[in-house]
């Protein structure tokens, strides 16, 4: 049977319930993507293994959890120790060259500056450092690790990228184009020294970075289809990740529109791990986040206008039929969740450790949602399952499994049973954190404050932490045990760590 193309859509810290298949109530349009989820399997209940960009990339590239790829925070910074993506047999790019596929990359890295650290203006920022004895990262001064050292043709964008809008190839592509990006009503969070964080683009579509990056796509694919070989293809928007510069004829649809409070907005903190303050916003109102929101969904009804013109290129280019669409992002966005808190990481929250997730095998599929555990490591396993890559070492398919079985049938006989995300905090703050869960569940483990406990099933937003109530302890305590199984099965090096802190024997529960 002829294989498939496969083609990977990829967000950045983007909140599931933006999507309509999540949230029947969703403000945030995006009717391309909910054409596509119609002809999917949606994973209701997937999480990334980390809440950190570099870390969840790290996953879903080398198909195993952030304590084992050494990215468990941002690279670069405190608690990183793996600072460039390492080029091993097992990568997925060097797995999937194995079955003859080709392999096309445009978009955010964020695995990497290169090897040529002058060549960049993040990698140029690190030398620095390290000249000033700041950083001790001798190790990657002529090594490090962009889409093109590993196999893909397409882009290289070191780095983070701060949304991608000021790397010389979309500046060249602005020139070439005759286009001039033009922004207004810049606004910041507030504090000193802040980054616009907010803008109005009023220059054509053309003229935005996602619009850029979906045409650099459709020009790679193109070169790509002509050859004997099927595709991998990995689009990797910035967006809706911060700086949120919306163009106006998507910041129209929401500019008026009343976005309700989070339920969790004004929650009593007094009981929460006291590390989540680090990301709390106590001196704003609920306008604030209002603003960022009605911001943040024009930014994501934009990508899912580019979605759209990829759809069209594929259709007519008879691609569309022989194409496996994948879409996922990195993690998520608290966006004014319990209490004030912002961006992502010091918290193991749904609304930064659930991701989307769908698979739409084929046109006319009859689409449904799955409640399985999906995890970041399983969609590394179930793009080589798609390429018919069959594991012949004892890596296996790494933390993961292919989700390919859901595609064929909704039966969850033999799959796993829980699922956890793993958390080493960001910036310049270093501490150990696992999300655990198992069935209605959900433990959280911080090994720098108080644990959590939540039934989900009662308490659907995270506000009733039942850690200290004494009729779920004998529940409690499975739950840990059960994890500590889990850690034992996977490696985890906070193990023992937690099962000294819990008492709990190490060798056997």
């Amino acid at each position: 049977m002829k294989k498939k193309n496969i083609l990977l859509i990829f967000t950045d810290q983007h909140r599931v319930d933006t999507l309509s298949c999540y949230n029947p109530n969703a403000i945030c349009k995006t009717p391309n993507i909910d054409a596509l989820t119609r002809e999917s399997v949606v994973f209701n209940n997937a999480y990334t293994t980390c809440p950190v960009c570099s870390p969840a990339r790290s996953s879903l590239h080398a198909g195993v959890y952030p304590a084992k790829t050494g990215m468990e925070t941002n690279l670069y910074q405190t608690g990183c120790r793996t600072h460039e993506l390492q080029d091993t047999p097992n990568l997925l790019s060097r797995r999937l060259q194995t079955v003859g596929y080709e392999l096309g990359y445009t978009g955010k890295w964020h695995l990497g500056v290169g090897a040529n650290k002058q060549s960049n203006e993040e990698g140029r920022n690190i030398v620095a450092l390290q000249e000033k004895g700041f950083m001790d990262s001798a190790a990657y001064t002529n090594y490090g690790t962009l889409p093109t050292d590993i196999g893909f043709i397409g882009d290289d964008f070191p780095g983070h990228g701060n949304g991608g809008w000021g790397y010389p190839q979309f500046k060249q592509y602005l020139q070439n184009q005759n286009l001039n990006l033009e922004m207004i009503n810049h606004s910041t969070r507030v504090r000193p020294g802040d980054h616009s964080v907010w803008a109005e683009v009023i220059s054509p579509l053309e003229s935005t970075i996602e619009y850029y990056i979906t045409q650099r796509a459709i020009d790679i694919m193109d070169e790509l289809k002509e050859k004997e070989n099927p595709f991998f293809f990995a689009l990797n928007f910035w967006g809706p990740h911060e700086p949120f510069f919306a163009p106006t004829q998507f910041l129209d649809m929401y500019r008026d529109v009343d976005i309700p409070e989070n339920p969790s907005f004004k929650e009593d903190i007094k009981n929460m791990p006291k590390i989540y303050n680090l990301l709390r916003r106590p001196e704003v109102d609920w306008s604030f986040f209002q603003n960022t929101l009605r911001h943040y969904y024009a930014c994501m009804s934009h990508i899912d206008a580019q979605i759209g013109r990829l759809m069209d290129y594929l259709k007519a280019n008879n691609l569309y039929e022989d194409t496996v669409i994948i879409f996922a992002a990195d993690h998520g966005d608290n966006q004014g969740c319990h209490g004030g808190l912002e961006n992502k990481s010091y918290s193991m929250y749904d609304d930064t450790t659930k991701i989307p997730l769908f698979i739409r095998p084929a046109s006319g599929y009859a689409g449904y949602t799955q409640e399985a555990f999906a995890s970041t490591c399983d969609i590394y396993a179930t793009i080589l399952d798609l390429a018919g890559y069959v594991p012949t070492n004892v890596f296996g398919f790494g933390d993961g499994q292919p989700l390919t079985r859901f595609i064929e049938s909704a039966d969850q006989e033999g799959w796993v049973k829980d699922i956890v995300t793993q958390g080493m905090g960001a910036f310049d703050v270093v501490t150990t954190q696992r999300m655990y869960r198992q069935g209605h569940y959900k433990y959280v483990f911080n090994g720098a404050g108080e644990d959590q406990f939540f039934n989900l099933l009662d308490d659907p937003n995270e506000m009733n932490n039942l850690i200290e109530s004494e009729q779920h302890q004998d529940t409690l305590l499975q739950i840990k045990n059960d994890f500590a199984d889990w850690m034992t099965k996977h490696g985890d090096i906070a193990r023992h760590a937690f099962c000294k802190i819990n008492r709990i024997k190490e060798w056997k529960i």
